[in-house]
């Protein structure tokens, strides 16, 4: 392969990504929301007196929630080509597809309220361990109530 051809092969690699990050963007409503939201956190963070880790861990924590949204995304597209009809295998793999989404979130949540806590309101850490206990003993809980049902 010669120089051409490696920068040409660079070239579509990132045409080809940006069109599946205009792809995302433009069919997928919490892909939105969610990178707003994140444009949102690092522009404060900007006026925040954070520490370098902080910075680090806010991009970090939003570039992680964006990532888990874009597999999400590709997984349930991936099962309505594979299963156009309904399949209740294909519904709880999905549901686990978008429930990593939503532990992802919590977890940037919990990040947001340590970090931001601390720099604007000189909060203690653990008001967002706290989230994150509360989360996880719902998570325990509804685990519980569930299998009872099932018995």
């Amino acid at each position: 392969m010669n120089k051409n051809d490696e920068n040409r092969s660079l070239k579509s690699s990132f045409s080809y990504a940006l069109k599946g990050l205009i792809e995302i963007y433009k069919t997928q409503r919490n892909f939105r929301i969610q990178s707003l939201i994140g444009l949102i956190v690092l522009i404060v963070a900007i006026f925040a007196n954070l520490t370098q880790v902080e910075f680090i861990l806010l991009i970090f924590t939003v570039m992680l929630v964006l990532i888990m949204e874009t597999v999400n995304t590709v997984t349930e597209k991936l099962l309505d080509f594979l299963h156009p009809f309904y399949s209740s295998s294909v519904k709880i793999i999905k549901d686990v597809s978008a429930a990593s989404v939503f532990i992802t979130s919590i977890f940037a949540v919990a990040i947001g309220i340590i970090i931001f806590g601390r720099a604007f309101f000189n909060l203690n850490p653990k008001y967002g361990i706290i989230l994150a206990i509360v989360f996880l003993l719902f998570l325990n809980l509804c685990g519980f109530i569930y299998k009872k049902r099932e018995k």
